[in-house]
């Protein structure tokens, strides 16, 4: 049905689509400018309008066609949309000083004297001589004055007079403050930004104008306009420069207090194309879906709005979100009749191919390819450079689309994906092959930070070739594409001694009785997912199967309405739109795969059951007599399949990828009843790299045992909380909280925004167990009550005091937050303001900037081996911090841990660490195997003992 409306709307809009032209490149040659010109010598309004209009489609970025529309409008008696659309003229060129003028005099006729104000201080900050300032003064004077006739522009007619006394002054002071401060950037050439020492100035001069722009001497549209222009010509003079021009681009973007709607969209122009070439598709889904949301209802013409549509249905496509992409590349095609401009047509076809073909909407694709093919054919289209957009869309999709033998794209990574649909899969390895040698040279070639951007197509090519060598009996292969998968990863390139460890230097530091398990998604990013190969490595053998996917939850999938009810939660706590159209059967399920969102969903579906409340001092258990049989569906899924394999082994660790890392692998119970953690010592480490290079790495001989921190306090943030009513709130807060990280400042005012009506509860549990590790433990140090604070630890770990220690317990409340990534944090103790400069809460960035050359830490808290997906460095959270700031082992929880539960855990892992010299996988085999048995009371259930994952060697 769906499909039928689709098409019936498609072919309505044949003839307007035809309509498509190359149009010259200066608007006034354009044949509807002569009709506009004519239209205002007859007074034929409604005909000037409709030119004006015409004219703002086939340019949409220039500025003079904005001028003309918001003339027009003047004259048809609407001078707040003559405003708006000077504020979009000015936006796309503040040079010009006419804009400013005409803007200042429908705004007084519009009675809104501040956009009066700011049209008037940009128009002054250009800079004219005497005669011109004069004229120009004499003229705005006559017509406010002219005014004064309407009672209810007085007010405003008294503000605009007082605007203009003294302007010649106010003139030269911004003209003035504009040549010195922006002179550099207004003014920079390819040459200058082609020079890395050059451009760095250049910049900085820009940044240090702020403060002029703060105090009104310099107008946001100049600032904004000097920004746009570096960006511009480092695309293609100077690419890593133009990379750090992304967070200054991305700050106004997201400001909506302080930058106008039209500016905001001129930088989102360039934003998304540097945040696109950088392949950070994350990045340009949340800017362009942003400012979709912002120009609804507000956009100035069609153009304007399919340009965000045009990044948004890229970014996703690009993510392999392909349902996704086909839904919102629906809302893109109903703006396509109305598209003038050939260059945005073709930008439309390219998307709206590809993404419906790789969703296998291949009638949709069909009659979009139709189309596509009838726009090439117009006169002279061939020699345009936009018509790269539409070929390469064609070949891209034609053997989606198309018929007859295979014609590859020269993509190699697009005709690995063809190739695989048609079941090739020796043609299709040797294509990822060629597209991983492309890619790593491109990454090869980046700084860390900028690789971030690349990965997650990196790690798509690699779970494709892992995929394609497993079809093809390449097993040998795929432990080195497993591995390379972590060699970009931050934490390997500042722990690891090799970047990617080849499989025999593995092989010899496994013991005889151990096994190194590694994951890899083949999966990721298709529209199933939760597909793994399985890479089990012993001392002397390697093991590659495929986990089973869905097969083990097939009936929870069809039956449990529960699913139903957690799926919208979790669309609501990540606001989106929840994701039932595999559970409702709006869409088909393919047999033993996981549909889009499922897995994730399967997981936190675990996590539910294997929690618990207190209630009445009761621990309360959701469907407690579920929780075995979906531990044997894990265990089924993951680990049954090599149990051949295991046979023998007695310590096993695990790299997981993604989603894999949030599953607790210790709980998991076989056929037998046993779980997991009863059989194995259990570890989890990064990669085989990091695993090797702390395994080799020196000794070290420590002063004392343990440093201890509890006992903390907490009260509420008075900070006032910081606007969060809409999505471009919480943006805004997310890139605040970040140029605040970068410039050591308090956070208190973002966990006030979070923060409930009470403070976060005393732990009495957390205190006494400090207290009793110093009471068992030798040479042990504690940090109780007021001394339990982020100034505390931060003083130490400035004086290197730190490192005296083996081991670093921290007891308190952690979380990873939801909604901010940079506020994951552990909690020191909270003080309603800033202490010193520090706000009570540890995050995320705070802890990487430690140092931390300790052997082992424990955080007895809340959920901190949880993070976010980041590609390359699996899931990225306090757990990942601490590595990166020079520890060498962990112990952090998958979920809400037990008050009581944890403090056993530490005090008998701490006895059989320090006071019996166990190596601690070993003692805390030990302790979570006492835990099941009933040694510790009733604490038998996994929520006591499960969430605590070791990482390390």
């Amino acid at each position: 049905m769906r499909n039928s409306i689709f098409l019936a709307f498609l072919f309505a809009h044949v003839l307007s689509w035809s309509q498509v032209t190359i149009p010259p490149s200066d608007p006034t040659a354009h044949p509807s400018y002569a009709a506009y010109l004519e239209a205002g010598r007859v007074k034929n309004l409604n005909a000037r309008l409709v030119s004006a209009g015409e004219l703002l489609e086939v340019y949409p970025e220039n500025s003079k066609t904005f001028g003309w529309m918001a003339s027009a409008l003047y004259g048809n008696n609407r001078p707040d949309d003559a405003v708006m659309f000077s504020q979009w003229a000015m936006a796309f060129d503040s040079y010009n000083p006419e804009t400013g003028f005409y803007g200042f005099t429908y705004s007084v006729f519009a009675n809104r004297p501040t956009e009066a104000k700011l049209f008037l201080e940009n128009m002054q900050a250009v800079g004219q001589d005497q005669a011109t300032m004069q004229r120009d003064q004499q003229a705005l004077s006559n017509y406010v004055n002219s005014l004064a006739k309407y009672p209810q522009l007085s007010t405003t007619v008294q503000l605009a007079n007082g605007f203009l006394s003294d302007y010649n002054n106010r003139s030269i002071a911004r003209a003035k403050a504009t040549f010195e401060n922006l002179a550099t950037s207004l003014g920079a050439t390819y040459e200058d930004i082609a020079q890395n020492a050059t451009a760095e100035k250049i910049l900085a001069d820009w940044v240090n104008a702020e403060k002029a722009v703060e105090e009104g001497l310099i107008s946001r549209a100049l600032y904004t306009e000097a920004l746009v222009f570096m960006a511009q010509l480092s695309e293609k003079v100077n690419f890593s420069f133009g990379q750090k021009l992304e967070p200054h681009l991305e700050k106004i973007v997201f400001d909506q207090k302080n930058y106008s709607l039209p500016l905001r969209y001129r930088a989102f122009l360039r934003l998304a194309r540097v945040q696109a070439a950088l392949k950070r598709w994350d990045k340009v889904l949340s800017s362009s879906s942003f400012m979709i949301d912002q120009l609804k209802g507000k956009a100035p013409s069609t153009a304007v709005l399919a340009k965000t549509y045009f990044y948004t249905v890229m970014a996703l496509t690009e993510q392999q979100k392909y349902d996704e992409a086909a839904q919102i590349a629906d809302g893109y095609i109903n703006l396509l009749p109305k598209l003038k401009s050939p260059e945005y047509v073709a930008e439309a076809y390219y998307v709206l191919l590809r993404a419906y073909a790789f969703n296998k909407d291949v009638e949709k694709g069909k009659a979009i390819r139709k189309k596509a093919q009838e726009f090439l054919k117009i006169p002279g289209i061939e020699n345009q450079t936009y018509a790269a957009f539409v070929t390469d869309g064609l070949s891209t999709t034609e053997n989606i689309l198309g018929e007859g033998a295979v014609v590859l794209s020269g993509n190699a990574y697009n005709d690995g994906l063809t190739l695989v649909g048609l079941k090739k899969y020796a043609e299709a390895a040797l294509q990822f092959e060629k597209a991983r040698e492309e890619e790593v040279k491109i990454l090869e070639g980046l700084s860390i930070l900028a690789q971030r951007g690349y990965l997650d197509k990196f790690q798509r090519i690699n779970g494709n070739l892992a995929a394609t060598y497993y079809e093809t009996g390449q097993f040998d292969k795929i432990y080195d594409v497993i591995e390379s998968n972590r060699s970009y990863s931050l934490l390997n390139d500042k722990r690891s001694t090799i970047k990617q460890l080849p499989l025999k230097e593995l092989q010899s530091v496994l013991g005889a009785n151990e096994a190194y398990l590694s994951f890899i998604d083949v999966s990721k990013g298709s529209t199933y997912e939760g597909t793994y190969l399985m890479c089990l490595v012993r001392k002397n053998d390697v093991t590659v199967k495929y986990n089973r996917s869905a097969g083990a939850f097939t009936d929870l999938l069809s039956d449990d309405k529960e699913l139903i009810v957690l799926e919208k939660e979790m669309a609501k706590n990540e606001f989106r739109q929840p994701n039932l159209d595999y559970f409702t059967g709006a869409k088909a399920r393919k047999t033993g795969m996981f549909g889009q969102g499922e897995f994730k969903l399967m997981t936190q579906y675990l996590r539910k059951h294997m929690e618990a409340k207190v209630v009445d001092g009761q621990y309360v258990f959701y469907q407690k007599e579920k929780v075995p049989d979906l531990l044997r569906r894990f265990y089924i899924t993951f680990i049954d399949g090599l149990e051949d394999k295991l046979q023998g082994i007695t310590k096993l660790t695990i790299s997981p990828e993604g989603l894999t890392g949030t599953i607790p692998f210790d709980a998991l119970m076989d056929g037998q009843g046993r779980y997991l953690a009863e059989r194995f010592e259990m570890g989890y480490i990064p990669s085989a790299s990091l695993l090797y290079s702390l395994r080799k790495q020196p000794k070290k001989k420590f002063e004392k045992n343990v440093l201890a921190f509890g006992g903390a306090t907490y009260e509420l943030h008075a900070a006032p909380k910081a606007p969060l009513s809409s999505i471009g709130d919480l943006e805004k807060l997310r890139y605040r909280v970040r140029e605040d990280l970068e410039k050591g400042l308090p956070l208190d005012y973002a966990f006030a925004t979070f923060q409930g009506k009470e403070p976060m509860s005393f732990l009495q549990g957390g205190r006494n167990e400090v207290v009793l590790i110093q009471k068992q433990v030798p040479l042990t140090d504690t940090r109780l009550d007021d001394m339990m604070t982020e100034n505390e630890l931060k003083r130490m770990s400035k004086a290197n005091e730190l490192g005296k220690y083996r081991a670093l317990h921290l007891s308190s409340h952690a979380s990873v937050h939801p909604y901010v990534f940079d506020l994951s944090a552990f909690a020191m103790t909270v003080k309603p303001n800033p202490v010193d400069g520090e706000d009570g809460m540890l995050v995320v960035g705070e802890v990487e900037k430690l140092n931390l050359p300790i052997d082992f830490v424990m955080l007895s808290a809340c959920q901190t081996a949880l993070g976010i997906e980041s590609p390359g460095d699996g899931i990225k959270g306090l757990n990942q911090a601490l590595f990166n700031a020079g520890v060498n082992s962990t112990l952090t929880s998958l979920w809400s841990v037990s008050d009581s539960g944890t403090m056993f855990l530490s005090v008998e892992l701490y006895d059989r660490m320090f006071n019996k010299s166990m190596a601690t996988p070993t003692a805390l085999a030990e302790v979570k195997r006492n835990f099941i048995k009933g040694v510790y009371g009733d604490q038998t259930h996994p929520y006591f003992w499960a969430p605590f994952i070791y990482t390390g060697y």
